[in-house]
């Protein structure tokens, strides 16, 4: 049975075995292809208890097992336990047309499915490749490898769990089975999975309300945002022209970025923001422009894509003639008249196509550009970065939380406009401790192991930026501050340490 579920295997997943560096005869004992399997491969007897069930197939007791104290499958009928196993996880999503395992024991319910629905996809996830290899010796997988579509996940990160479960069609798609037994062995890696999971969901459920929210204001702010470009493309704007972000693909390669977001950290970077101006390209979001602005430097990019009429508050008024805006449709008309030298406009991230607008205009934006959005203007800053070429994104300001009890960085919109409207008995620290406290704060940590006061929604960014240091390692990024809070993937570095480069 082994030698035949490991050649399928390895006849299917030859890559897989050179990501965990392996080859076929290292599987065997004595590395003789067909033989016994390689103890060294396999869960040792204080890990699992390989046991033989109540129940008989074909003359031969179907194997179940026990893990700390507590038995993975039924000790009397693990068959049947499977079968109900499965059905329920496509009963908990009957619309569904993939299912993920996070831990499978022996595989019987991994089996059970693939047998009962063998036109679903399937993502078998795994930390420990042992705990694969000793169900191989125990149970015929033959009807999972031969599934059209199934993917193995040995040894990944949680986010790349994630990430495979949005390219196999997202969480809608997908019923989800995880038994407490069969995840025991690796309990931090799969608390961790889930939890990353329902930030996936939070994001979607976020994205729905979204829709529902502001299509109103997207189509009103298109409608009137499609004769600005077309007067600016035609000159009766002049000054400015209109580009795509597309345009800039690859263009600036081999430079370092410096992102400036607007959290408190960003005050210990303005000092030196000439000098950092004359070794790498600047993007200032929305956020951050007045502070960058008042400190006598105009950034080479500004990023602005919220169509609120908040967001285009924190240009108002301003004046950056040699920079270049980042934005989209969507954004409040008057960010248009923004003076700069040239508008890049990335493809929308409203779904056009549902707002009902013609099928030209949506053919015309998604050519611009896609530029990733994670809830966050910043966010949308790191991927303009990257898709320039950037293989080095430094952060200033990018706090996701109120490092020293601080909200936002002195002299941006937002504080100024606290201290515009405050008033002896309503002070600017009123409103400041209204900030920190007025949600749902919670405690997490930042790079230097210190606590940083946070929320979901900043988690929820961070993750975002986790995400993307996985799917393109070949991108580093930094934080310019050990006050912020740690994102995974993100290393810090010093201004001063950036400027003596």
């Amino acid at each position: 049975m082994f030698s035949n579920n490991v050649s399928l295997f390895c006849g299917r997943f030859a890559p897989l075995l050179d990501f965990l560096g392996i080859s076929e005869s290292d599987l065997y004992d004595g590395k003789k292809v067909g033989g016994s399997p390689n103890p060294d491969f396999l869960l040792s007897k204080e890990d699992i208890e390989i046991l033989p069930s109540r129940q008989v197939v074909g003359g031969m007791p179907v194997p179940t097992a026990k893990s700390g104290g507590k038995f993975l499958h039924s000790l009397y009928n693990p068959i049947r336990e499977a079968d109900a196993a499965a059905e329920n996880a496509k009963k908990s999503n009957p619309s569904s047309s993939a299912c993920a395992f996070f831990g499978f024991g022996l595989g019987h319910a991994v089996v059970s499915y693939a047998k009962k629905y063998p036109n679903d996809s399937l993502l078998i996830v795994e930390p420990n490749p042992k705990a694969f290899f000793t169900a191989l010796s125990c149970v015929d997988w033959s009807p999972v490898f031969s599934l059209k579509n199934v993917v193995i996940a040995l040894a990944s990160g949680a986010d790349v769990v994630v990430s495979l479960i949005e390219k196999l069609g997202g969480l809608e798609k997908f019923s989800i089975v995880s038994n407490p037994a069969q995840t025991q062995h690796a309990s931090a890696y799969f608390s961790a999975l889930n939890s990353q999971i329902e930030r996936n969901r939070d994001k979607d459920r976020i994205n729905k309300a979204t829709l529902e929210r502001f299509s109103k204001i997207w189509k009103r702010n298109i409608a009137r945002n499609l004769n600005m470009v077309e007067s600016i493309e035609c000159g009766r704007m002049s000054g400015r022209r209109i580009s795509s972000v597309r345009d800039y693909e690859g263009k600036l390669a081999g430079r370092p970025f410096v992102v400036l977001a607007a959290g408190p950290s960003l005050a210990e970077i303005l000092p030196f923001l000439a000098d950092v101006k004359k070794k790498a390209v600047v993007v200032a979001v929305d956020t951050a422009l007045r502070a960058c602005l008042r400190s006598g430097v105009e950034p080479d990019f500004v990023v602005l894509c919220d169509p609120q009429y908040y967001a285009y508050r924190h240009v108002a008024g301003l004046s950056s003639p040699s920079s270049v805006l980042v934005t989209e449709l969507a954004a409040y008309p008057p960010v248009f008249r923004f003076p700069c030298r040239e508008i890049s406009l990335s493809s929308s991230n409203c779904p056009l196509e549902r707002l009902g607008l013609p099928e030209t205009v949506v053919a015309v934006d998604r050519k611009r550009g896609v530029l990733s959005s994670g809830g966050s203007v910043s966010t949308t800053a790191w991927d303009f970065s990257r898709l320039c070429g950037a293989t080095e994104i430094y952060f200033a300001g990018l706090d996701l939380g109120f490092p020293k009890n601080e909200t936002h960085a002195r002299g941006s919109t937002f504080e100024e406009a606290v201290h515009s409207s405050s008033s002896r008995l309503s002070t600017a620290e009123t409103s400041g401790v209204a900030s920190l406290f007025g949600a749902n704060m919670l405690w997490d940590f930042d790079y230097e192991g210190g606590r940083i006061l946070t929320d979901n929604r900043m988690k929820m960014f961070a993750w975002w930026f986790e995400s993307r240091c996985t799917d393109y390692p070949d991108v580093k990024s930094y934080s310019f501050s050990s006050k912020s809070l740690r994102i995974p993937g993100f290393s810090v570095a010093s201004v001063e340490e950036f400027l003596s480069r």
